[in-house]
């Protein structure tokens, strides 16, 4: 591309890695090691241009044997290898202890196919789904069925980091990172897509509450004052995990949570309103970040949040962002 980079950062397209890129390339140009950073992500699939990358990740990587353990706490010994299968030993074990329900797991993927339903470019924005459909999708590993899973696509993303005074000279109005808290790497954060105190894989078990949280503290907000909130939705159980974490509601009332306020754009708190990675896309969670600056600039058309002036993005792991317009 004839390109000439004096600052270059790389890291795992994964969605745990969205919140550390933004806060590196912030961090880059508030240094003065870069004046703009293109945050660019690409997402490709197996069936497309992945043949291509045989040998470089895909089937030919063995998820436990990545990262010490695997991203996510899965074991290759006991023949968890895939995310899909330790994140559903979540969400079990959360039906179990607290008594939530398929129905309740289906209320998830049921409102984030709503919310795809008013964004054109959603891939599954032309399929709806209901609970009776919900439930005739076949169970892949118990409890998650078909629609509990993000999808597998191609295509990519990118973000525009520059300093406020750089931004404020540009055509489009700016958004701002007003605040944002690192991933959590411990024995009871950095496990199968679960909040601490579950007792999954190595995890310990205890009482959850939500500790204090910087990225309130940074952006001097609180979480009444979120317009909408952005989560790596990976698997439906993300978000029981999500709210809980963050202080939404208390622990094992993510489910009624959920039933009580809806996901939509209408919705008290409107969750994924692009659709996220189950509905949407699969982009590693950058589409969620490149929703959030549409949101913030009144772009997102029938799917618009009104009044929307403070997003948050998070994942089970504990980071987050703010961005405020």
């Amino acid at each position: 591309m004839g390109l000439d980079c004096r600052y270059v950062d790389q890291a795992w397209a994964h969605g745990r890695w969205a919140t550390g890129l933004v806060l590196h390339a912030g961090l880059a140009v508030m240094a003065g090691v870069a004046d703009v950073v293109a945050i660019a992500n690409t997402s490709v699939a197996g069936r497309g241009y992945g043949r291509h990358l045989v040998g470089l990740g895909g089937a030919s990587t063995h998820e436990g044997l990545r990262d010490v353990g695997g991203g996510h706490g899965e074991w290759s010994v006991h023949g968890v290898d895939t995310p899909g299968a330790a994140t559903s030993m979540v969400a079990q074990r959360y039906m179990e202890k607290y008594g939530a329900t398929a129905t309740d797991l289906s209320r998830i993927a049921v409102g984030y196919r709503q919310n795809a339903s008013l964004n054109p470019m959603a891939i599954l924005g032309g399929k709806p789904l209901t609970e009776d459909t919900y439930f005739d999708e076949p169970v892949i590993s118990g409890p998650f069925r078909r629609c509990d899973y993000a999808l597998s696509n191609e295509g990519s993303t990118c973000l525009i980091i520059t300093t406020a005074e750089r931004a404020r000279d540009l055509a489009k109005r700016p958004v701002t990172v007003a605040g944002a808290q690192s991933i959590r790497a411990n024995r009871d954060s950095y496990v199968m897509f679960s909040r601490p105190g579950l007792g999954v894989g190595f995890a310990d078990e205890f009482p959850y509450s939500a500790q204090s949280q910087p990225v309130y503290q940074m952006a001097e907000v609180s979480q009444t004052e979120v317009d909408g909130l952005f989560v790596y939705d990976s698997f439906c159980s993300n978000l029981w995990m999500i709210l809980e974490r963050f202080g939404f509601c208390a622990e094992g009332e993510a489910p009624a949570w959920v039933e009580k306020s809806g996901l939509t754009v209408h919705s008290d708190l409107p969750v994924n309103t692009n659709g996220g990675l189950m509905a949407e896309g699969h982009f590693s969670g950058y589409a969620h970040l490149v929703e959030m600056v549409r949101q913030l600039r009144g772009e997102a058309g029938a799917r618009q949040i009104s009044g929307a002036s403070v997003l948050q993005w998070a994942t089970p792991w504990g980071d987050s962002m703010i961005f405020t317009s």
